[in-house]
C-alpha cells in the first residue's frame, strides 16, 4: 500500500486575502506569492517562469492557459478552479491539494509531484510525459485521454478509479484487448 500524501501545511488563519479581482505576471514575479488567499481571482493566461506560491489558497480562480514552468508550488491548495490549458512544465508540487478542479490537457511535462492529491478532478488530455510522482494520490478524477499514464507510478487511487481506468493503463503500457468472439459464444 503507497504511503499517504502528506497535507499542505496552511495555517488555520492569517492568509492575506488578494485585494484586486486578476493577478498578473508582475504580482508573481520576482517574489511569489506566501500566505495569500485567491478567492475568485483571474490568473488566466499569465505566464511565468521561477514562480515561488508557498502556504496560499486558491478557490474558484479562473486560471485557463496559465504557464508556470519551472515553478515551486509549496503547501497550496486550489479548490473549484478552471485550469485547463494549463503549463507547469518542470514544476515542483510537494504538499498540493487540487480539488474539483478542471484541468484539461494541462501540461505537467518534467513535473515533480510529491505528496499531491487530486480529488474530483477532470484531467482528460493532460499531458504528464516524463512527469515523477510520489506519495501522491487521484480519487474520483476524469482520466480519459490522459497523456503519459505510465508515469503515475508513485500515485495511489481508490479501486473502483483502478478499475475504471484500466483500458487507459492497458493502452498506455502496450497491453492489447482481446475482444470477444460473438461466434465462439453459440458452441
Amino acid at each position: 500500500m503507497a504511503s499517504e500524501p502528506l497535507p499542505p501545511r496552511i495555517p488555520k488563519s492569517g492568509l492575506e486575502p488578494w485585494p484586486e479581482p486578476v493577478l498578473d505576471r508582475d504580482a508573481l514575479v520576482p517574489d511569489g506569492l506566501a500566505d495569500t488567499l485567491l478567492d475568485q481571482v483571474s490568473l488566466a493566461n499569465v505566464r511565468a517562469v521561477h514562480v515561488s506560491l508557498h502556504r496560499v489558497v486558491l478557490r474558484g480562480c479562473r486560471m485557463t492557459g496559465l504557464q508556470l514552468a519551472e515553478s515551486t508550488l509549496r503547501d497550496v491548495v486550489l479548490e473549484h478552479c478552471r485550469i485547463d490549458l494549463s503549463a507547469f512544465r518542470v514544476s515542483t508540487f510537494e504538499r498540493v491539494v487540487f480539488r474539483d478542479c478542471i484541468l484539461r490537457e494541462a501540461d505537467f511535462v518534467e513535473a515533480r509531484l510529491h505528496s499531491v492529491v487530486f480529488e474530483d478532478c477532470d484531467l482528460s488530455g493532460a499531458d504528464l510525459s516524463h512527469a515523477t510522482f510520489s506519495r501522491s494520490q487521484l480519487s474520483g478524477c476524469k482520466l480519459e485521454g490522459l497523456v503519459g499514464a505510465e508515469r503515475l507510478r508513485g500515485t495511489s487511487m481508490p479501486w473502483p478509479d483502478v478499475v475504471g481506468f484500466a483500458g487507459e493503463m492497458a493502452a498506455a503500457i502496450g497491453i492489447g484487448v482481446i475482444e470477444p468472439d460473438p461466434e465462439a459464444d453459440g458452441r
